[in-house]
């Protein structure tokens, strides 16, 4: 392996006599993480209710789908063919696609912060997330595509967070009209 190739380790010692600096600013963003991690943990979950509801099954058993599924496209991906395969009202097979996607965009965001490494400046604070993830476009394979955690950034997990919220509303409410429809298909 190329030694030029690794990155800078951080100066530990500097970061630890500067902590209480961006203390704030590091306590925020935790905050912000945190809060997005339950809103999303509380949206997919839901897709376990979903799953009865469209397989016709017990909590028990959905639960034992969705735990053996072990991604959140994995979990979807059955609702949505599950809703294209029992749901015959067009509008109440459209919200459920709505909502999905809804959940899925935000799920982009989620995922690019939990699956991130994390850099700070010699005061602790947040200065950038680097992506754990291999990213191919046309002409190449990138890997750890950096992203500032600044104001903008910040705004936006917010404004996902609240939108996450808005989501598990939606479900709430489809998931007894989507019980009505597939015990009345019967």
């Amino acid at each position: 392996m190329p030694r030029g190739d690794l990155p800078q380790p951080p100066d530990f010692t500097e970061m630890n006599a500067g902590a209480g600096v961006g203390a704030a600013e590091r306590e925020h963003l935790m905050t912000l993480v945190g809060a997005l991690s339950l809103a999303w943990s509380n949206n997919e979950s839901v897709l376990i209710y979903l799953m009865m509801v469209l397989l016709r099954t017990d909590e028990v058993s959905a639960a034992l789908v969705y735990g053996t599924l072990n991604t959140a496209r994995a979990r979807s991906d059955p609702v949505s063919r599950l809703t294209r395969a029992h749901v015959s009202d067009q509008d109440l097979r459209g919200e459920v696609a709505d909502v999905l996607t809804a959940l899925e965009k935000c799920g982009r965001v989620r995922n690019d912060l939990q699956h991130a490494s994390y850099e700070f400046d010699a005061a602790g604070r947040p200065v950038s997330t680097r992506s754990m993830r291999v990213e191919q476009n046309r002409k190449r394979l990138s890997f750890g595509r950096v992203r500032p955690v600044d104001a903008a950034r910040k705004a936006k997990i917010a404004e996902v967070i609240e939108e996450l919220g808005r989501i598990n509303q939606r479900l709430w409410a489809l998931l007894p009209r989507l019980e009505r429809h597939v015990n009345h298909a019967d």
